[in-house]
């Protein structure tokens, strides 16, 4: 018995689109792979600014240039009294 072509069709379609549903699932996999890897080489790199900022942060006993730093590459402000809390113990 020889199946008849509308059966070849279907198959035929079938694979095409399991081989367009396989090769985009992979490239997708790449993408997200990629980015992964983007986003962990920038997490290290923060990693690695805050380590050296942390052993400065240590060594150095000179307020002025800290809180310069602080406030010229963070772009952190001193609280206003009005943000304080008082912690009672």
């Amino acid at each position: 018995m020889r199946p008849g072509w509308p059966i070849l069709m279907f198959l035929s379609v079938l694979l095409v689109l399991t081989a367009a549903i396989t090769i985009s699932s992979r490239v997708w996999m790449l993408e997200s792979h990629r980015e992964l890897t983007q986003e962990q080489k920038r997490y290290n790199e923060l990693l690695d600014k805050e380590n050296a900022l942390q052993i400065e942060l240590i060594s150095r006993t000179d307020m002025n240039t800290i809180e310069r730093r602080a406030r010229q590459e963070l772009g952190m402000q001193p609280l206003w009294p009005t943000q304080w809390r008082v912690l009672k113990p």
